[in-house]
């Protein structure tokens, strides 16, 4: 009998690695930041090398350079990172019972998004027992535009922050149902958020329907999203609409567990247009 290979180290990219070095250092010079000569002797970097690493990170906002001192300190992508890092522990701890409780209920897959700039992370999923589901597992990246946990969060926001989504995303067909007319899809919006919930009826993946609405903090910010999602033969329109119940009290259970006392209403979600 063959015996399987040990499976393959996962490859090592020298860039990054020697970024990551040199984030180390920054990491722990303190408030005053890190100079060039400094990071390029500690990593064992040239400064020519180094330098061109830092431009990059400075690019990517992950490091700083002070104007006039010229050292370097760490960026505010990390807190934005750190936030949803934060974030997404906090509301996946709570939001478990939850989801798995609408899990049973709808027998369907059950998923848990988190906007993630220009698209959407999925961060907990639980499958029902279907012979044939939805995907299901966490760490998975979709569009706004084409899926209904995208929609939700489409729905709530204000209209500066949808365009900036038009203009750097688009709206790209991922199957023949996909909205790609900008109009189209803010009427449609504008329907799901008077309705409290949004629908993906075959327009991300050939086949599979959901259904899915919004969860707010405490802040009235929308936060994150939950999804209901099936074969279309199952969940058709009209049980989306039969189970939408089931999925809005869900959502709003999440929302109060997270701190959020009384959900925005539809006027005022109108009114920030």
């Amino acid at each position: 009998m063959a015996i399987d290979p040990k499976p393959p180290k996962p490859p090592r990219i020298q860039a990054l690695a020697r970024a990551s070095a040199i984030i180390d250092v920054i990491a722990v010079g303190g408030d005053e930041g890190v100079g060039l000569s400094e990071i390029s002797r500690t990593t064992a970097l040239n400064k020519t090398t180094a330098f061109n690493l830092l431009a990059s990170l400075v690019a990517t906002r992950f490091i700083e350079q002070d104007q006039y001192s010229k050292r370097y300190r760490l960026g505010l992508r990390y807190l934005e990172l750190g936030r949803i890092v934060q974030q997404r522990l906090h509301i996946s701890h709570l939001a478990r019972p939850i989801l798995a409780d609408l899990c049973k209920k709808t027998n369907e897959t059950v998923n848990l998004g988190l906007p993630d700039l220009l698209d959407l992370l999925v961060v907990d999923s639980f499958r029902g027992s279907r012979l044939l589901h939805a995907t299901a597992y966490g760490g998975w990246r979709s569009m706004y535009h084409c899926t209904a946990l995208g929609k939700a969060f489409m729905a709530q926001w204000d209209a500066p922050m949808r365009r900036t989504i038009y203009r750097l995303c688009g709206l790209p067909r991922q199957t023949p149902r996909t909205i790609t007319d900008i109009d189209a899809l803010e009427a449609q919006l504008a329907q799901y958020r008077a309705q409290g919930y949004a629908l993906d009826v075959g327009e991300d993946e050939v086949g599979v329907n959901g259904i899915a609405r919004s969860i707010v903090n405490g802040l009235g910010e929308v936060a994150a999203a939950i999804s209901v999602a099936g074969h279309s033969s199952r969940l058709t329109e009209e049980v989306m609409e039969q189970i939408a119940p089931d999925v809005m009290a869900a959502a709003d259970s999440i929302s109060a567990a997270i701190g959020c006392g009384e959900r925005p209403d539809n006027q005022d979600s109108g009114r920030r247009q």
